[in-house]
């Protein structure tokens, strides 16, 4: 340091991943590209739903691993035939307690070791409320299959503590205003949906058809999830003033949906993902498009 002159602030980078259930693929892919690009370091890191599940493999460097379940186990979660034996059709218990638990299992010393602070987002049934739950020993499990509980697709919830918790994808679906708030001031989203789309309100019926014991829950995904969607993808295209931020979405139609369940299609997805991280990254470069969103703040050019 010079003289009285301040020092600079360092810059705090965040990584969000939005869920989306088995469209998670294409978000993996991008992971598997920030990977292999060493964009592998985040300060904070928020995810929720399968984002979540990719996150924490992404967090604890144990990329390889998390790729395994995509290529190879993820395709056994949907059960479309439970449905008509009135059983849920992601099957919660497959995916945590076998294949992260055992399969392939996730580290919780690699996730205590790391650098970054790990975000699974929640939504608290007794308040409706989103939840940052920051976990680094096994109740990680418990948030998992918490964040994974999606509407309809099963029971809709599970307990973390003895608390029941919903999808962090009802309350919070892109917790840009959460890292703006801790303090990010350079964020990455990976987003599963294409730029046009916005998320339309949930009939009010299927609300009380999902939460039947949690109403609160039942009017927050009815009445305010496509609002705070839609809010943040409104902060995304004009972040507040020294805020920069870095989208990657899907351009091309994906080759799955929430609950596809077919291994070629899900292997296509990651492929995609990849495959369109790089080509966005590569036509902002080479036309000099920044991906990145800048408002400087005024006065100054940016």
């Amino acid at each position: 340091m010079v003289g009285n002159a301040e020092p600079v602030a360092r810059r705090k980078t965040a990584l969000i991943v939005e869920g989306g259930a088995m469209r998670g693929a294409w978000a993996a892919g991008v992971l598997a590209y920030l990977h292999e690009s060493g964009r592998r370091r985040y300060d904070l890191v928020y995810a929720a739903s399968s984002g979540a599940c990719s996150a924490a493999y992404f967090v604890a460097d144990m990329w390889d691993t998390g790729l395994t379940i995509w290529r190879e186990l993820a395709c056994n979660v949907v059960r479309k035939s439970n449905f008509l034996h009135h059983k849920p059709i992601i099957d919660l218990a497959y995916l945590v307690d076998h294949v992260i638990r055992k399969r392939a299992p996730l580290s919780v010393e690699a996730l205590q070791k790391a650098p970054t602070k790990f975000f699974i987002v929640l939504t608290d049934c007794h308040t409706g409320e989103p939840v940052y739950f920051r976990i680094c020993d096994d109740r990680v499990f418990a948030a998992l299959r918490a964040t994974s509980s999606l509407a309809m697709a099963t029971r809709g919830y599970d307990f973390v503590d003895g608390k029941p918790y919903a999808d962090g994808g009802v309350a919070d679906p892109i917790p840009i205003q959460q890292a703006i708030a801790d303090g990010a001031t350079d964020i990455t989203v990976v987003m599963t949906h294409n730029p046009a789309f916005r998320l339309k309100p949930v009939p009010r019926w299927m609300g009380k058809l999902a939460y039947p014991k949690f109403p609160v829950v039942a009017r927050v995904w009815t009445a305010f999830q496509n609002v705070n969607y839609n809010n943040a993808l409104a902060l995304m295209r004009q972040p507040p003033a020294g805020i920069r931020i870095q989208v990657f979405r899907p351009l091309r139609p994906l080759p799955v949906g929430r609950f596809t369940a077919g291994p070629e299609q899900i292997a296509a997805a990651l492929l995609l993902g990849h495959d369109e991280a790089l080509h966005q990254m590569e036509t902002a470069e080479t036309e000099h498009i920044p991906i990145v969103v800048a408002l400087p703040p005024v006065g100054q050019s940016g």
